[in-house]
């Protein structure tokens, strides 16, 4: 940021060994204390590889103080995550790519698949990501079916921007078909994304929220009784 970041750092590197530094000292605090599982939230990789004249720009894209070709933006973030959880237990660990999540209006946010975040994804130390579905925006889970077998996949059956609460039929209906592709033993259900965006202003409310779990953990009670679940 002009006449901010250059009083401090001479490059957008050396402010990333810092920021790793902090994520890393956090993360070893947090599985220290017990957590089972730590969260990264990257919320501008689909703004590297999707971002263009033609399509929507992300709210996020101002943390981008500076944009190279995406396979370069990739890199990057692949060698700042490895500095974060280095020597730490994958199977603790989980990444969660966020297709804007500061506002309902799906117009408004970067369109495309996971395609061209394969090879990054594929190549993660971690032991699961947390993926959005439930917006059409995010393409086909398809694409997904190669992915390494060691990672579980958190599949987003909720959408936090929708009002309403989905029936517990509909998570269903997503739940089995990320079964079909990954596997019973590496899907969870997720919401695609928080809850809270902004602490003044959440995308749902607290009541919506609580009921949209409710039905998540439903449709799990329900696929855990199903016979070979």
């Amino acid at each position: 940021m002009e006449c901010i970041s250059d009083r401090a750092y001479t490059t957008r590197e050396d402010l990333a060994q810092d920021i790793a530094r902090v994520l890393r000292e956090e993360v070893h605090f947090l599985l220290t204390a017990g957590a089972a599982l730590v969260q990264f939230d990257e919320p501008v990789l689909t703004e590297a590889v999707h971002a263009s004249p033609k399509n929507t720009r992300s709210f996020m894209c101002g943390a981008l103080s500076e944009k190279n070709d995406a396979a370069h933006e990739l890199e990057f973030a692949l060698s700042l995550i490895r500095n974060v959880v280095n020597g730490l237990p994958p199977e603790r660990l989980a990444y969660h790519i966020c297709r804007g999540n500061w506002t309902p209006n799906e117009t408004a946010a970067l369109t495309g698949d996971y395609q061209p975040l394969l090879k990054f994804l594929s190549e993660l130390p971690v032991g699961t990501l947390f993926l959005e579905f439930c917006t059409s925006r995010a393409g086909s889970m398809d694409v997904l079916r190669d992915l390494p077998r060691h990672l579980r996949i958190g599949v987003g059956v909720v959408n936090q921007k929708r009002r309403d609460v989905e029936p517990t039929e509909e998570i269903l209906v997503r739940a089995e078909n990320a079964i079909r592709l990954f596997g019973p033993d590496r899907v969870l259900l997720t919401p695609d994304c928080g809850f809270a965006t902004f602490a003044d202003n959440p995308i749902s409310s607290a009541t919506v929220a609580e009921a949209k779990l409710s039905a998540i953990a439903e449709a799990a009670r329900i696929l855990r009784q199903l016979p070979d679940s």
